[in-house]
């Protein structure tokens, strides 16, 4: 499981990277034809958009991966070390699983339904299910990751357990 964490970890860093140089890419192309040749381009204002869409929400997953994610840590802090901390360490990382497959059902229709209806970009004419998507993706990493985190808080508690119980 470790092993698959990683390389999505890495895939998401380099989608991210590439993510972020068409945003400013698009962006500082839309300032170049804008006051150097005199004629706004219409496209890089949906690319930047788009892709901020998908930098938003796949970067959330990316951040939650890493554990560096906003938190409130007054009790985690008091209760570090604890079953009772990795519990509540566990239940947090189930309510995170549980935001995912909300993501994923909720995204996964938009998506279908785009998809279906053929809804288009006004400028780029491309199916807005594709922007959709990112929202069933992140909701698919989500429960990936807190998985993950459920099992590795799961195997510390037990640990945890075993050694006050002198197992």
């Amino acid at each position: 499981m470790k092993r698959l964490t990683a390389w999505v970890e890495a895939g998401l860093k380099q989608l991210l990277f590439v993510l972020m140089l068409l945003i400013a890419v698009s962006v500082i192309w839309q300032v170049i034809s804008r006051y150097v040749f005199g004629d706004p381009a219409t496209w890089p204002d949906e690319v930047a958009r788009f892709s901020m869409i998908w930098v938003a929400l796949l970067g959330g997953v990316y951040v939650y991966a890493q554990d560096k994610h906003l938190a409130v840590t007054i009790l985690p802090e008091r209760w570090a070390g604890s079953v009772r901390g990795h519990l509540l360490q566990m239940t947090f990382h189930v309510l995170v699983a549980l935001l995912g497959v909300l993501a994923i059902a909720g995204g996964a229709s938009v998506a279908t339904t785009n998809f279906v209806n053929g809804q288009l970009s006004s400028v780029l004419n491309i199916n807005m299910g594709y922007v959709y998507v990112a929202v069933p993706v992140t909701g698919a990493l989500l429960v990936l990751y807190a998985i993950c985190f459920i099992v590795e808080r799961w195997r510390s508690a037990c640990a945890l357990k075993e050694v006050r119980n002198g197992y």
